[in-house]
């Protein structure tokens, strides 16, 4: 297709190629400098020519002074003037810069173009957008809107799919304008006085003096016409001042503009376009399928596509590409620029790389200057703002997620009238650089890709570490003045204030521990939210600010409740997300001694309890537990609320399971359940740890009571509680322990769905004590699948890192199982060592039932092994039995039975064997099914078989 060659403007065509100049159909005289002048200007219309490309273009090598290009110009404007200076000036000087043609240029390929355009006025209209994804609702209330109000703007951020969306409604519409739909691209235009008489130009509409809009609106007066105004922004106050003229005179005209801020005129209905939807952070494992349900993956992935890169979504890219599209917001134009760069650094090589050179990145070569990257988007946006706005709009930077109106008073206002930084916030909102998150609630935010722009516009400014301060002087105040505190209640409204300020929360604590921040800050501040961190589950962060502040405790905060809380945030979140580390348990006995230094009982049985009890349980380590059981009553019986009662019962029954004498547990446990859980005063969240951990110890107990029916229901209830808690923590230590309950009873199925559970909830919270305890469980599920040589390999591991974690209280279950399938497996020796090992540390540590347990695999390897050692092997068995019969443990007995009933099969005394096994199963309830049970009662079969073949 050849170049256009004919130049419409005002009532004048010029015909390039044959340099001449027409105006009402007749030939114009004018000068040749003049017309080098006129067509230079033409062709950069509507753009500004410096004097110094002029020059070139014109003069070409010679030496040409100021004043002749002037006396040039002058006599071009008098040619257009046609001697009149009081009429319209097509060439304006713009001071210091250079000069413009002051009129819209058409252009055609033939001189019949060019006629029937100035005839008819016919619509202009690009092509229909190739690809538009998640705006089909958009585009069908626009319709509907612009069909019952004739004028509606969509406004929205750049690069969001504005023009996009306006095509598309316009292609919708097009047929019912009979083709009259006009399209004009303000975007060009540097001029505001040039808006109008660019419409008039699409028209074709001529225009012979200064004002543009009479002509225009006697033109549309009686036409059915669609007009698209696209970019306003910038020339915001002409376009709305054409826009509302042609409303309320032209009542067939539709209106469709496109901005970065509305218009406010007359009449106008105002839709803003928001981002793409893309998937929420924290929605856990994402499926392709899952993912594609959001409208900016699916976008993406389009883009990807269509740029030559080979792609189809799988399980594997979903979530890091559901990354990309929230650091992205959802903006369109963003998306586009990244998705471009796929083919060449892949999807994860995209997402690293998004901070460092993304706004940089170039898009289309067809896109408008301001598009071709985002940083050229953020510019348009940032140049049309005053010098306030450009102040205010990068000292909200600071902001990290959304912000209330109260914050950003606090930090933007510095040398400023908080009026004017009111209302230049809601002129932000308006220009769609700030975005309006909550109305209810008034919370405002920047889009990550606008606040990173400004950042840089505030590092720029030098303002950097004055606003960061102040940022973090507000987070101070507001955290200090919820007085929340980790023992007492939490409160509705300081749940809530976290939820919203998270991340304001997080960039404060960082930058008071940075080289750049203040570690005096960084104190207050932690001290005032660690307990927040802790109550909202977030363990691992408030491990690592509790850890970073006691680093820098001072005079000031030594021997205070802000200290005691700091020291207890660390060591609890310590040992459920790395074990029982030494600066865990040292921070629980400094927490205590301050406690105890203010006299503050509840404290000091907070501390005692859900500090240094679960330390105790959590070692497998009981000596001494009953002093500290005793010793937390004590305090209990100081504390003016049933809480205390609560927790002391509480207390007693857990105490009672591991160190003392198991058949108590079940009264113990259920007058511990029947006080209150919840408190005024109290954080319910201990309360509840009080029931689980009561609801821990009592199904086990009963299994080993020889209740293991009514053992397995109580488990399953227990975890039913657990999962309504919502509380990660609570729920694996309770998982851990009806695994360990399953496993005893054979029930691989729950065993299995329950250490699913558990994976999955304790590497979702980084709670990688349990992750790694897990891992021994699978290798008992895979034992008594049979598959040996992995489960062997599983519990060794499991038993290194419960070490490492000092999380040891399944060692001796894990040792038993490990033992066992060595055996079987053949390897005698080291099932022996392993054994041998397992005993000594139990004995050492008040471990009891578990130790009997151990002696009948000991037993076991010694009857087992060449060569045999039966009578040694018999006589732990026989030792083990009385102590379980003494203990009141029938699961225990018929464990150790079985064994002992298998020997003396061996050595022809079935009746023997016979008398034991009937005598402990009879003690256990009717309907009971365990694997030791069945096994049982296939042993007895097998036994009566061999006494019904020998001879009478």
């Amino acid at each position: 297709m050849s170049s256009p060659r004919i130049a419409s403007f005002g009532p004048f065509r010029l015909r390039m190629a044959e340099r001449i100049l027409e105006s009402g159909g007749h030939s114009v005289k004018i000068g040749s400098r003049a017309l080098d002048i006129l067509m230079a200007l033409v062709d950069h219309a509507p753009k500004l020519v410096s004097k110094r490309e002029l020059i070139a273009r014109v003069w070409g090598q010679s030496v040409v002074e100021e004043g002749a290009v002037r006396f040039s110009v002058a006599a071009l404007r008098k040619v257009l003037s046609g001697g009149d200076e009081s009429s319209t000036t097509y060439v304006a000087t713009v001071r210091g810069r250079g000069f413009v043609l002051a009129s819209p240029v058409t252009w055609a390929a033939t001189e019949a173009d060019a006629g029937t355009r100035s005839r008819t006025g016919s619509g202009h209209l690009p092509g229909k957008p190739l690809l538009m994804i998640g705006r089909e609702d958009a585009v069908g209330e626009i319709v509907h809107s612009l069909k019952a109000n004739r004028f509606v703007s969509i406004v929205g951020a750049g690069g969001i799919g504005k023009t996009t969306v306006a095509l598309a409604v316009a292609h919708e519409l097009a047929a019912e304008f009979e083709g009259h739909v006009h399209f004009v691209d303000l975007a060009a235009i540097e001029d505001s006085r040039l808006v109008a008489p660019t419409l008039a130009s699409r028209l074709g509409v001529t225009v012979v003096s200064d004002e543009a809009i009479p002509p225009i609106l006697a033109f549309l007066r009686d036409q059915h016409v669609f007009l698209v105004l696209d970019s306003c922004e910038h020339v915001v106050d002409a376009a709305a001042a054409l826009a509302e003229s042609i409303f309320r005179d032209a009542p067939r005209v539709h209106i469709l503009a496109t901005s970065r801020e509305a218009l406010r005129a007359e009449g106008e209905q105002v839709n803003h376009l928001p981002s793409l939807k893309s998937p929420p952070e924290g929605a856990g494992s994402l499926t392709a399928g899952d993912a594609l349900g959001f409208s900016a993956v699916r976008l993406f992935v389009e883009l990807v596509v269509n740029s030559g890169y080979p792609f189809a979504l799988n399980d594997d890219d979903a979530a890091v590409i559901a990354q990309i599209c929230r650091r992205l917001d959802g903006i369109a134009l963003a998306l586009e620029l990244a998705a471009c760069r796929v083919g060449v650094y892949g999807i994860q090589g995209t997402a690293s790389l998004l901070d460092k050179q993304f706004r940089l990145w170039r898009g289309r070569r067809t896109s408008l200057p301001r598009h071709q990257t985002l940083s050229a988007t953020l510019d348009w946006s940032y140049r049309l703002l005053s010098a306030t706005e450009q102040l205010i709009l990068r000292r909200l930077a600071v902001f990290v997620g959304g912000f209330s109106l109260e914050a950003a008073l606090a930090v933007v206002v510095e040398g400023l009238d908080p009026a004017e930084v009111t209302e230049t916030l809601a002129a932000l909102v308006e220009k769609s650089l700030v975005t309006l998150d909550d109305r209810t609630a008034m919370r405002y935010r920047l889009l990550d890709t606008t606040r990173d722009y400004v950042w840089r516009k505030l590092a720029e400014s030098g303002e950097t570490r004055a606003v960061a301060r102040r940022h973090c002087e507000y987070m101070i105040r507001a955290c200090e003045g919820l007085d929340t505190t980790l023992w007492m209640a939490p409160q509705p409204e300081n749940a809530l204030f976290f939820a919203s300020n998270i991340y304001n929360l997080r960039a404060a604590l960082d930058w008071c521990f940075s080289d750049q921040g203040d570690t005096d800050f960084g104190v207050r501040l932690t001290a005032a939210s660690a307990s927040l961190f802790f109550q909202m589950n977030l363990l691992p962060e408030c491990a690592d600010w509790s850890g970073r502040a006691s680093q820098f405790l001072d005079a000031t905060y030594k021997g205070t409740r802000r200290e005691a809380e700091l020291q207890a945030c660390l060591a609890l979140a310590v040992m459920d997300t790395k074990g029982n580390r030494a600066s865990a348990r040292g921070a629980l006995f400094r927490a205590l001694e301050v406690a105890e230094g203010l006299h503050d009982a509840p404290i000091q049985l907070m501390i005692l309890f859900h500090g240094l009890f679960r330390w105790q349980v959590r070692s497998g380590d009981f000596r001494g537990f009953e002093q500290l059981t005793r010793r937390a009553d004590a305090v209990a019986k100081d504390i003016d609320d049933p809480f205390g009662a609560a927790t002391a019962h509480a207390a007693a029954a857990i105490s009672a399971f591991f160190v003392g004498d198991k058949r108590k547990v079940p009264e113990l446990s259920r007058m511990a359940l029947a006080e209150p859980l919840h408190s005024s005063k109290f954080n319910a969240a201990f309360g509840h740890w009080n029931a689980c951990g009561v609801n821990i110890v009592f199904p086990r107990t009963l299994a080993l009571l020889g209740y293991p029916a009514q053992a397995a229901m109580t488990a399953n209830e227990t975890v039913q509680e657990a999962v309504a808690l919502d509380r990660p923590v609570t729920l694996c230590y309770v998982l851990m322990s009806v695994i360990i309950l399953y496993l005893e009873n054979g029930d691989l199925t729950s065993a299995q769905a329950a250490l699913e559970r558990l994976l999955s909830c304790a590497a979702g919270h980084g709670l990688l004590t349990y992750s790694r305890a897990a891992v021994g469980c699978q290798g008992w599920i895979d034992v008594l699948r049979g598959e040996l040589l992995r489960g062997i390999d599983l519990l060794q591991k499991a038993l290194v890192s419960l070490h490492e974690d000092g999380y040891e209280l399944y060692r001796p279950d894990l040792s038993r199982v490990l033992g066992e399938a060595l055996l079987e497996s053949g390897q005698w020796e080291r099932a022996c060592l392993v054994v041998d090992e397992a005993i000594a540390w139990c004995e050492t540590r008040a471990r009891t039932h578990e130790t009997l347990d151990l002696q009948r695999v000991k037993a076991q390897i010694l009857i087992e092994r060449p060569p045999h050692e039966m009578r040694e092997g018999e006589a732990r068995l026989l030792s083990a039995l009385d102590a379980a019969k003494q203990q009141g443990l029938p699961a225990v007995e018929l464990r150790v039975g079985i064994h002992l009933a298998k020997l003396w099969r061996s050595q022809g005394r079935a009746r023997k064997a016979i008398d034991l096994l009937r005598s402990i199963c009879d003690r256990f309830a009717d309907g009971s099914e365990t694997q030791d049970i069945r096994a049982a009662a296939h042993l007895l079969d097998d036994l009566r078989s061999d006494l019904s073949s020998w001879p009478s």
